[in-house]
């Protein structure tokens, strides 16, 4: 008997490590029922809903890390079904003279949201994310309602880890842009589309936010839509867990607000553009965005912004929406191919 006792014993306190282990923090595993807020990344009604997506496996995550626990720095909309980001809501400010910090180290990307790791059933309140490492051999653990670093790892498909709220845009904000280091702030996105015409129009939008509102509040979405299929139309998965596999989006879209500024006179604009996740090489062109009110008719249940950005035209943004002007912007300013061309041997799945 006292035998049989010592072995439970054993096996509860190895049980108790195991989960301290998993959280490094004996109450993280309390931190999905914390009531939290992250509203100020939306402009208009907070968590909107795209077309084409159950409830079923969604999770409200505002996005922070371990080490900075009381700093929120995005919002994202979640499937744990999918283990892929509906979309990111993101707050940007940039300023000319900011000082923009080197990209983080790819070490960053192996991180879990230590609050998905252990979370039997999803609240429909938003949660943090709580970004951390976990030891490997508790990895697995976490990978049933997220992705982990090891899927992406030698897939056939050429396959990136695709930003959502992207590493450049928050690159001005040190602990912000290492919060845009989370599988749950990305996807699976086609090595060619990554680096060449999505990385351009991730540039356009950055460029032109420090063009028309520096130090202005401007609000950035940025999704995935749909489902990607082979030359068989089999829907794509990443099958780095075969019986938990991750979804490949057809689409990536981006949303952007600036909702004006009454004290100088400055008019809302805003913009969307919608592209398909395919692995060829093609550039950003000025046809490709639309008014965001087109876009939320198609592709949104709820506006995804307030009324002042809903109702605005491009505004100031039109002036780079000819041939001539937007080609020598992105000469200027966001020409992927030749950033390419410079850098043959950089890692893909570093270039965002």
């Amino acid at each position: 008997m006292n035998y049989l006792f010592t072995v439970l014993f054993t096996c509860l306190i190895i049980a108790v490590n195991a989960r301290k282990e998993v959280y490094d923090d004996e109450n993280l595993s309390d931190y999905h029922s914390n009531s939290v807020n992250c509203d100020e990344f939306f402009h208009g009604k907070a968590w909107p809903m795209p077309v084409g997506v159950t409830n079923q496996g969604l999770v409200k995550l505002c996005q922070n890390q371990k080490r900075t626990s009381n700093v929120t720095v995005f919002a994202t909309l979640f499937s744990t079904k999918e283990r892929i980001p509906v979309y990111t809501a993101n707050r940007v400010v940039l300023s000319p003279d900011g000082h923009e910090y080197p990209r983080p180290e790819s070490y960053l990307w192996t991180r879990v949201s230590l609050t998905l790791c252990d979370i039997d059933v999803l609240p429909t309140k938003p949660i943090p994310s709580m970004i951390g490492h976990i030891a490997k051999h508790l990895r697995e653990t976490c990978a049933d309602k997220q992705a982990l670093s090891e899927d992406y790892l030698d897939n056939d498909l050429d396959l990136d880890r695709g930003h959502l709220s992207p590493n450049s845009i928050n690159s001005q904000n040190l602990v912000k842009q290492d919060g845009t280091f989370t599988l749950t702030n990305a996807a699976p996105q086609f090595s060619k589309f990554n680096s060449f015409s999505w990385r351009e129009f991730e540039c356009v939008t950055q460029q032109t936010i420090l063009e028309l509102v520096p130090n202005e509040a401007v609000y950035v979405m940025t999704g995935t839509y749909g489902q990607a299929y082979d030359e068989s139309h089999n829907p794509l998965f990443i099958q780095g867990n075969e019986s938990n596999p991750v979804k490949v989006p057809g689409f990536y879209w981006k949303a952007v607000c600036y909702p004006g500024n009454s004290q100088t006179g400055m008019a809302p604009w805003g913009y969307a553009i919608i592209q398909q996740n395919v692995n060829i090489v093609t550039k950003a062109s000025y046809t490709d965005y639309l008014l965001l009110k087109d876009f939320a008719a198609k592709y949104f249940i709820d506006p995804p912004f307030g009324e002042d950005c809903m109702n605005a035209s491009f505004g100031t943004f039109q002036k780079y929406l000819n041939e001539e002007t937007y080609d020598q912007f992105l000469s200027d300013h966001c020409n992927a191919y030749n950033v390419y061309q410079k850098q043959p041997t950089i890692n893909r799945m570093d270039l965002r």
